[in-house]
């Protein structure tokens, strides 16, 4: 959002330490027979706009992440395919499934929950940023290395510019600019740097590019090197390093140590330092990314530092890309990633590129850091990361821009392969001193071929071993390749042929080299072997070798590494040489038949591993897919589409659950074999506004799910091939309304939402009748807070045993009142309101409320107020208020509608401070939200929290708590207390629907309440006060029986509210809500 508008879900605490299973504040009691007490409330993640122009919003409920979606203007009849495991969720609409079959659009911009974790929310940004070709529409930062630009397109233009992509015949793929994320007194001699300077090699004037987060240009161990700089981040120009990653990155790569007398030296200190600032608030734009390579290229650097990365897939990514390209003028050194704890195949892009000088990372000892990431490459099973560094507690220069660390350090520690990187980078510029005419792929081959094999990791690990740039300038051979990667080899391995690659050794002396070669790594016997024991190779001459790989020995199936190592005198050449040994596998080719029966790629089929967490798209070509697997039970999901006379689409869901894959084999999911979907009602005039189905499956490794939504089940046909399989449970259910008075949905009087689970099988169709006598009936009043300003209705529903759930919306033009019909079979239900309003074209959400999770009967009849004034502070079960050992930390919504529900809001600003015997411990800038560390001992503490906020009520909340804590007892749940906050509930009666009194006297509800497990408070004092001039002034008003009787003078627009109340046990809350309700 622009004007530093952010919207905070307020109930998203910071630290979750202690379980609350209370529905209610004691003393506004939800009924049991309403309130489901055992079942999680869903969580609004946010909303997104697709580069479609449709607009998703994502919450969890239960274990999944469940999306409302709404097409985009002129988009009616588009319907939905839905898949995700875990935090996981893709959708993507019917008109992209050919696009991303071809090829030509990111798959990234349909995976709407890494979309919003990302930033790319409506509430983050009004824009889309895209990676385009250079010839396709739209213009913007000329991104030359891959003939493509950075565009951006205003959310509210993504539906036309995605009909003009349609229409475009620019070759290339549109990607998302997407975010990548930044990934020395012992660490620097470790790596053999101060006998390179005794020999006179610091890297003396070669420029080294670092493209990170900025750099403090005050510290003085980087000052006097930076050479030049440039921001690309587009967030004002300042190379500033707020983060201080970039810093820390510069100054171990060439800091002089001149803070520390020389204690914290970087590796090349005499390098000169380009500095391009592209990773900003949002993280590090791949566009921005892209532009600062070019431009450090252009400016003259021989070395390019990247330590940042995000997920590598198989496809050649526009970095990847880039990397590949530029890297005939500079040598890229780039982090392989943090992620080695979930094993192989987790090295990331870019450091996955070919050219690229991937970075593993060691710790002080020489021993594999258990973070670093892990080859091989994903996709070809070549070999990454290449070398690795030290990258555990590395002490380098601390930004005082940054929060690292204290403000008087000038120095700190970080971990992680971004700080094994510059140590690669800055030895690879003392090499471009030793040898400035080299080529940067011999640069790349010395620091390889002189690095120091570790004893136990891989080369999949540590690559060729860790640098050591002491040997590498003494050095005087290399070898080309400076490894062997076979790649993969596949199943069955018993008619293997042996694969023989060359290997030159390469002198760069004027004498000649006699090499002893050996093998050494412990791979199987017979794997790996040398045509020769020994080589000469001549002044500045070229001799060759043979290695062969075979792959027929005795050997397990996984990936198998070695190193040929090269001796002669003071020369010891290290090879890295790897093969993956492929498990049993087979191909499996799906064929997608459309209702027709001919062949078709008009599908979004997805394929998933029963017993391990394997998932992936099918793309089809003439309606056949192939793909490679391991022996194993898959399970097979399709959607096949096919356009209707009318311009729409019908879509048809097959599932194949059990896939044995034993041998080459061949699937064909057929359209015509799904069944239709018929729901009536009781009413004749009930339309459809928004349906879906689809099931959830619960597997070893987690549970997969997967949908389609549309518009009106007359469209969407479903089966499941076989029987029924434990541990699957299926859904239908949509949203359906009796039209207003124009015909239209939004002043609908009577609405339906509705779901059926089955479990076993997805339905192979599905007929019902509904009864509004079988339903629960909720007559519901939406009160207005402004002016031009609509809401949205959705009712989230989950089976509360395999939490598995869906959820649907209406549009509501407030104020309104109508009848609401919702299932009531034992499911759990819980609403949600959204108010929005629409800013040039797009979609702004300024608000959420969200309600309790609740079973009904029935045939009852519930009453319900959303939108209703005094918004404030509330503390629900989902509220947070805890000390755990000696941290005490909070989340309490601040701007709610009622006791029992969580909100969010567009906040201007919110400040929250603890106080200790009055004497300030911190400060945070989210609403009702922070975590602080405290001393043990009993004190007297105080909460102040403020919020302010551009709406016509409640644009100002402030409350201000006091308690006593101590370190809890040893024996308290968990080591932690919860803490004795109180929260003041105003309750204005008989207000308007604009939430406006409609006499000059209002009686208004005072409720105290406090968190559900510490049972009812008892107070001792309880006042309020009401001013009619937006707190400039106040008067007393008596409470009798917890109502106050307020009298507005006459002319009076908004009336503020003030309690302040003390229970029994000393505890104080004040609580001031300036412009409560409307006169």
């Amino acid at each position: 959002m622009s004007s530093g508008v952010e919207l905070v879900w307020e109930m998203r605490p910071a630290l979750v330490l202690l379980t609350v299973t209370a529905s209610a504040l004691l003393g506004l009691a939800v009924p049991a027979a309403h309130a489901s007490t055992d079942a999680q409330r869903p969580t609004y993640l946010g909303s997104l706009t697709l580069i479609t122009g449709d607009h998703v919003t994502l919450h969890k409920v239960g274990r999944r992440l469940v999306p409302a979606v709404e097409p985009g203007p002129g988009r009616v009849g588009i319907q939905f395919a839905t898949a995700g495991t875990g935090d996981d969720l893709s959708v993507v609409p019917s008109d992209a499934w050919a696009p991303l079959q071809a090829g030509r659009v990111d798959r990234r911009l349909f995976d709407v929950a890494t979309l919003l974790r990302d930033g790319y929310g409506d509430e983050d940004r009004a824009d889309l940023p895209l990676i385009a070709p250079a010839a396709a529409p739209g213009t913007g930062m000329a991104l030359s290395s891959v003939d493509a630009k950075a565009v951006r397109v205003p959310k509210a233009e993504v539906g036309a510019y995605w009909t003009q992509l349609s229409q475009s015949r620019a070759a290339g793929k549109v990607w998302l600019d997407g975010v990548r994320k930044p990934s020395l007194d012992v660490s620097v001699p470790l790596i053999g740097a101060r006998g390179a300077w005794g020999a006179g090699w610091t890297g003396k004037g070669v420029p080294v590019a670092v493209l990170d987060t900025g750099i403090d240009g005050t510290h003085a161990d980087v000052r006097k090197s930076i050479q030049a700089s440039r921001d690309f981040t587009g967030e004002g120009g300042e190379l500033a390093d707020a983060d201080g990653h970039g810093t820390h990155v510069a100054s171990t790569l060439a800091g002089t140590g001149s803070v520390s007398a020389g204690k914290y030296v970087g590796v090349a200190p005499e390098a000169k330092l380009l500095i391009g600032k592209v990773c900003g608030g949002r993280g590090c734009a791949e566009s921005a990314i892209l532009a600062g390579m070019q431009w450090a290229v252009d400016s003259g650097a021989k070395v390019v530092n990247l330590s940042l990365g995000g997920t590598d897939t198989a496809d050649l990514d526009p970095l990847e890309a880039a990397v590949n390209r530029l890297s005939d003028k500079a040598l890229f050194v780039i982090a392989a990633g943090n992620d080695g704890g979930y094993g192989a195949e987790t090295v990331a892009s870019p450091a996955s590129a070919d050219a690229a000088l991937a970075v593993g990372a060691t710790d002080k000892s020489d021993q594999f850091a258990g973070f670093s990431s892990r080859g091989p490459r994903v996709g070809d099973a070549a070999l990454k990361p290449e070398i690795s560094a030290p990258g555990l507690n590395i002490v380098a220069a601390r930004s005082k821009y940054s929060n690292l660390g204290t403000k008087k350090d000038r120095y700190t520690a970080l971990s992680g392969t971004s700080m094994a990187t510059p140590h690669v980078a800055g030895s690879a510029a003392i090499m471009v001193q030793r040898h400035p005419d080299w080529a940067p792929r011999q640069i790349k081959a010395a620091l390889m071929g002189s690095a120091k094999r570790l004893d136990g990791p891989t080369a999949f690990d540590q690559g060729a071993g860790r640098v050591d740039i002491g040997r590498a300038v003494d050095q005087v051979g290399v070898t080309d390749p400076p490894a062997v990667s076979i790649g993969r080899q596949t199943w069955p391995h018993n008619d293997d042929q042996a694969i023989t690659k060359k290997l030159s050794y390469v002198n760069t002396a004027a004498v000649p080299l006699v090499l002893r070669l050996s093998l050494a790594g412990g791979a199987p016997a017979g794997m790996f072997r040398l045509s020769a024991t020994e080589v000469t190779v001549s002044a500045r001459g070229r001799s060759e070798v043979e290695i062969t790989v075979d792959t027929k020995v005795e050997a397990s199936d996984t990936v198998h590494s070695a190193w040929v190592v090269a001796e002669g005198g003071v020369e010891r050449i290290t090879t890295p040489v790897a093969v993956d040994r492929e498990p049993e596998s087979y191909d499996l080719t799906v064929h997608t038949v459309n209702a027709s029966g001919e062949r078709s790629d008009s599908n979004f089929s997805l394929l998933f591993g029963v017993s391990a967490n394997r998932y992936r798209p099918i793309w089809t070509v003439g309606g056949e897919g192939k793909v490679r697997v391991r022996k194993g039970t898959y399970h097979l999901d399709t959607v096949i589409s096919a356009p209707t006379g009318d311009g729409r689409v019908t879509s048809r869901k097959v599932v194949e659950p059990n896939v044995a894959v034993s041998a080459d084999t061949t699937v064909e999911l057929t359209a015509a074999d799904a069944k239709p979907i018929v729901i009536d009602f009781d009413r004749a005039d009930v339309r459809s506004r928004v349906v879906g189905t689809g099931y959830g499956r619960r597997l070893p490794w987690g549970t997969l799910y997967a949908g389609v939504l549309g518009d009106t089940f007359e469209r969407i046909f479903t089966t499941q091939r076989g029987g029924p399989i434990p541990d699957v449970v299926a859904d239908v259910g949509g949203a359906f309304y009796v039209p207003d008075a124009a015909g239209g949905v939004e002043g609908a009087p009577v609405t339906y939402n509705l779901a059926w689970f089955q479990g076993g099988a997805l339905p192979d169709g599905f007929t019902r009748h509904v009864a509004d006598a079988s339903l629960a009936r909720v007559e519901t009043t939406y009160r207005q807070v402004q002016t031009k300003r609509s809401g949205t209705k959705l009712w989230l529903v989950s089976e509360p045993e395999f939490q598995t759930g869906s959820g649907y919306g209406l549009p509501i033009t407030l104020p309104l009142t109508r009848t609401e019909f919702h299932g009531a079979s034992g499911e759990d239900w819980s609403a949600e309101f959204q108010q929005w309003r629409v800013v040039k074209g797009q979609v702004i959400t300024e608000s959420v409320s969200s309600g309790d999770v609740v079973k009904r009967t029935p045939g009852q009849t519930y009453r319900e107020e959303w939108n209703t004034a005094a918004f404030g502070p509330a503390l629900p079960k989902d509220g947070l208020a805890v000390r755990v050992n000696d941290t005490i930390s909070i989340g309490v919504p601040m701007l709610t509608d009622s006791a029992d529900r969580v909100g969010a809001s567009l906040v201007d600003s919110a400040q929250t401070s603890l106080y200790r015997e009055g004497e300030l411990i911190g400060t945070s800038t989210e609403p009702g939200q922070g975590v602080w560390d405290v001393p043990e001992q009993a004190a007297r503490y105080r909460i102040d929290a403020t919020v302010e906020r551009s709406a016509a009520l409640s644009p100002r909340v402030q409350t201000s708590w006091s308690f006593t804590s101590v370190r809890p007892q040893p024996q308290s749940r968990k080591g932690g207390a919860i803490l004795p906050l109180l929260a003041v509930r105003f309750a204005p009666v008989g207000l308007d629907p604009r939430n406006h009194a409609v006499g000059r006297t209002t009686q208004v509800g005072v409720s105290v309440g406090r968190q559900p497990q510490l049972g009812r408070v008892t107070l001792t004092q309880l006042t309020l006060s009401a001013s009619f001039n937006d707190g400039i002034t106040w008067v007393d008003v008596p409470v009798v029986d917890g109502v106050g009787s307020v009298v507005r003078p006459a002319g009076t627009a908004f009336v503020s509210l003030r309690a302040k109340a003390i229970d029994r046990e000393g505890n104080e809350v004040e609580q001031t809500v300036i412009r409560a309700y409307g006169g």
